[in-house]
């Protein structure tokens, strides 16, 4: 089903995200053929690799090219086009955690807040984030702050 809409599309907009790992590829070079041509491809998940198997990182300077006559852009960190804007919604979004960390103590906060213990990477040395771990071939250990 995948594969069809995206023949029919003038724009797909992919953005696969796996923290701490790679992105799968789920737009593989022989759909390509099948896009209209000057259908646009914009991946927002370049910076990890990308879903789209002919996407690679680009920048602001030169931030197209065409593969299979499909417009590929691949502009890594694409909220730096807007880096104020970008700054104020980070902010907003991840102030709220910072201030909880603040006032009680990572270990509490997570206890609190499940999503904020599975943002943890590394503790005291050990990796707690699985794919963090498998991506590069490090030992993986739970989190003691998810107990």
């Amino acid at each position: 089903a995948m594969q069809r809409h995206i023949a029919l599309a003038d724009l797909v907009v992919g953005a696969v995200l796996i923290p701490g790992a790679r992105c799968p590829i789920l737009i593989p070079r022989e759909w390509l053929q099948r896009m209209r041509p000057g259908a646009v491809i914009v991946d927002v998940g370049v910076d990890q690799g990308g879903c789209c198997e002919t996407i690679r990182p680009t920048t602001h300077d030169a931030p197209t090219y065409i593969v299979d006559n499909v417009v590929h852009y691949g502009v890594a960190n694409m909220p730096g086009a807007v880096g104020r804007t970008s700054t104020f919604a980070l902010t907003n979004a991840t102030l709220p955690y910072a201030i909880k960390l603040a006032d009680m103590g990572y270990q509490k906060a997570c206890r609190q807040d499940p999503g904020l213990c599975a943002g943890i990477n590394i503790e005291r040395g050990r990796v707690t984030n699985r794919p963090v771990a498998e991506t590069f071939g490090l030992g993986f250990a739970p989190s003691s702050a998810a107990a």
